[in-house]
């Protein structure tokens, strides 16, 4: 039986095994180089394995070929927002919220990428972020609606 080499790949880097996972990753890809899945998956391992330029490459091509999909636009607008290419980023998350209007990482990054330039706007996608089940995530949303609410006009 043949092992599923993306599966393997996401396992190996969930236990911190990024090198082995990163390896079954690219193999994955070239398998199949159109998959969005599959190039999400090696951005993830190379980010982790400090290869970010490669990473955002593939981001950015998986984004191309599915601006809809809440995954690799969540990692490449983060990836974005580090560089303080906000406005960019919100371009990316546009179209995960149209198709998506309750995702919670989307709603917390765009919140993050409308901070500086629309916090009214920033406020509201916080509040929707702060719905989510995932502590981690409730907590990183409260303290920028907090901050937002704080610093912000009203």
């Amino acid at each position: 039986m043949k092992t599923d080499l993306y599966k393997e790949g996401m396992a190996r880097l969930e236990r911190g095994e990024v090198e082995e996972g990163r390896r079954l990753l690219e193999e994955a890809w070239r398998e199949e180089p159109e998959s969005v899945e599959r190039m999400h998956g090696l951005a993830r391992a190379l980010d982790l394995a400090g290869e970010r330029a490669r990473a955002l490459e593939l981001l950015e091509r998986a984004h191309a070929r599915a601006p809809g999909a809440p995954g690799p636009a969540c990692d490449l607008a983060m990836l974005l927002l580090e560089h303080e290419q906000e406005a960019r980023a919100e371009q990316v998350l546009a179209p995960v919220l149209r198709a998506h209007p309750e995702h919670p990482r989307a709603n917390l990054h765009m919140a993050m990428a409308l901070a500086k330039t629309a916090p009214i706007r920033a406020r509201a996608y916080a509040a929707k972020a702060l719905q989510d089940s995932d502590p981690e995530l409730r907590r990183q949303a409260e303290s920028l609606h907090q901050a937002l609410t704080a610093h912000g006009p009203r």
